[in-house]
C-alpha cells in the first residue's frame, strides 16, 4: 500500500528528493490465502500540511482484504541520508 503512494508522488519529484512514508493506518477486513496475488491501490486525497495524504486498498480475486490512509513527505535525498548516518554514528556502541 505505502508503494502505490510511493508511485503516484514519483512523477512530481524534483531530482535529489524521494518520498518517504511518515505514517499508515490499515484495517484488515478479510482474510486472503497464501499465494493469492494482492494488488493495492493508492488515491490521493490531498494534502496535510506538509504531507500528502492517500486511501489505500488492497484486494485479491474476492474482493477487498484491506482499506486505510497513508501520509507521505517529499525529502531531499542527500539530506535524509545525512540525518540517518549521524544518528547511526551516534549511538552508543556499547549497547551494540
Amino acid at each position: 500500500m505505502e508503494i502505490a503512494g510511493a508511485r503516484l508522488l514519483k512523477p512530481h519529484l524534483s531530482p535529489g528528493q524521494l518520498s518517504v512514508g511518515v505514517s499508515i493506518d490499515i484495517s484488515h477486513t478479510a482474510p486472503t490465502p497464501p499465494g493469492a496475488l494482492v494488488t493495492t491501490q493508492a488515491t490521493y486525497k490531498g494534502t496535510d500540511g506538509k504531507l500528502f495524504l492517500f486511501e489505500v486498498v488492497a484486494m485479491d480475486a474476492g474482493g477487498q482484504v484491506g482499506k486505510g490512509v497513508h501520509k507521505r513527505a517529499i525529502v531531499d535525498r542527500e539530506r535524509l541520508e545525512s540525518s540517518a548516518r549521524k544518528r547511526l554514528e551516534t549511538q552508543d556502541t556499547a549497547l551494540i
